[in-house]
């Protein structure tokens, strides 16, 4: 009989004991936080910046980011008169979509005018070095257009199937920079017959024997191939990846380690989003009901924080000497979905409004966090002038510096900081052994009753 009762007696007292630790581990880890398992999403910083297809009205934009994300450009001839031009895929529908490779052409642009303007990828605002970008258009040509043939053919990925994106671009010896984005049957044809020099002043005469140098990639698998003006319409099928000199052979063997890149951009490309909310990331949840917001502004800017609550908060603080600002509220936040924006000048002298979104919970609730919180901030920044009021958007406009041939040095973009990801993957580790604690322990003190 006392064998018995202690076979019974010790599941049951070990199944108390593990409820009672798991519930104990789960609890504190509530209090401490939000369960984290998942790494930082990629990046939305423009890659490859490029300026191309200059006319005398118009310029493209392009660059690739390593997540889809939707691209737009401000672009005006100061900073008080910029206008957003869509994506070139987006410009008939006017419904801005998102896209790993991006491609901007701005129209209806002046002969011979210095434009400025910025990029938007995702929802931040980036400049170069602090400053807009700054391009000059074309003159007009007086001459009659070239019967020039174009350049096309077609393009595949290394597994043989057509990509989803690409883009393709075209130089030659003492010409300007032309692209295209690649069909959905692999299909590309850029016409030449408006053909400019490198400085944009003439058109520029192709001979049967002139080497023009195409570059192509789908935002990973770069390519470049050398092909003569005769050979061109269309070129051989081109595998991404791959390296080809066309001037050769017309099926050259391709080499898969090609020693390539971007034309490159003739001003100083680093890029640089300001300013930035660092604290909340997006949707981030807190226990905490005054949690503490942070992020980046100018050194001793002014910054207007506007706290959307039950009851709005609105406030300004100012950055200190390293451009770091904080604020936490006064009283407590009420339980619920929140938004902050702050608003203050870049150094173009342009206000920017950036909207963060955040949840709070009530203290002592668990915290239920179904989606992840993003380790990089999500932004919504209008540029707004500071003296006039914000301009209407007006047709697609897209603007850029002198390219030099295709066969120049890659750009290199200055990613933004990443910022570190709330939580831990120990903390993640921690509240799943609790929580198998809780469960082994349940199952234990049942059967131990005899219900199973």
């Amino acid at each position: 009989m006392r064998k018995n009762i202690w076979n019974k007696k010790i599941p049951t007292f070990l199944g108390i004991i593990l409820i009672t630790l798991g519930v104990l581990t789960t609890s504190y880890l509530v209090r401490i936080g939000v369960i984290y398992l998942s790494g930082a999403a990629p990046s939305d910083n423009p890659q490859n910046v490029q300026i191309s297809n200059i006319t005398d009205t118009s310029v493209s934009i392009t660059y690739a980011t390593q997540t889809a994300v939707i691209g737009t450009v401000s672009i005006g001839t100061s900073k008080d008169t910029l206008q957003t031009a869509l994506d070139d895929r987006d410009q008939k529908s006017g419904v801005p979509k998102e896209y790993l490779l991006h491609s901007i052409t701005v129209k209806n642009l002046k002969p011979t005018t210095s434009y400025v303007f910025s990029i938007t990828s995702g929802s931040t605002t980036y400049l170069n070095n602090g400053n807009l970008f700054s391009v000059k258009t074309a003159p007009t040509l007086t001459t009659t257009p070239s019967s020039q043939n174009p350049v096309s053919g077609k393009i595949i990925g290394i597994n043989g199937q057509v990509p989803s994106e690409a883009l393709v671009f075209v130089t030659a010896t003492n010409g300007q920079t032309l692209s295209t984005f690649v069909q959905s049957n692999g299909i590309f044809i850029i016409p030449l017959n408006l053909f400019r020099t490198s400085d944009l002043t003439k058109a520029l005469q192709l001979s049967p024997n002139t080497k023009l140098n195409l570059y192509a990639t789908d935002g990973t698998n770069p390519t470049q191939a050398t092909v003569l003006f005769s050979d061109t319409n269309p070129i051989p099928t081109i595998t991404l990846g791959n390296s080809y000199d066309f001037t050769t052979s017309t099926q050259p063997v391709p080499s898969n380690t090609p020693n390539i890149g971007f034309p490159s951009f003739s001003t100083n490309s680093s890029l640089v989003a300001t300013p930035v909310i660092t604290t909340p990331t997006k949707d981030e949840t807190f226990s905490d009901q005054q949690p503490q917001f942070s992020g980046k502004a100018l050194p001793n800017q002014e910054v207007t924080i506007v706290v959307h609550s039950t009851d709005a908060i609105s406030t300004t603080v100012t950055a200190d000497a390293n451009g770091t600002w904080s604020y936490r509220p006064s009283s407590p936040l009420a339980p619920g979905a929140h938004t902050i924006s702050i608003t203050t000048k870049n150094t173009a002298g342009i206000l920017q409004t950036i909207e963060q979104s955040f949840t709070v919970y009530a203290s002592g609730l668990q915290v239920d966090q179904t989606a992840t919180p993003s380790a990089t901030p999500t932004t919504i920044i209008t540029p707004t002038p500071t003296t006039t009021p914000a301009p209407t958007l007006a047709p697609t406009i897209v603007a850029t510096p002198t390219l030099t041939p295709l066969t120049g040095t890659p750009i290199t973009v200055t990613p933004r900081p990443t910022l570190p990801a709330t939580g831990s993957n120990t903390v993640a580790v921690a509240a799943t052994i609790g929580l198998v604690t809780t469960g082994i322990g349940i199952v234990l003190y049942v059967v131990s009753l005899g219900i199973l």
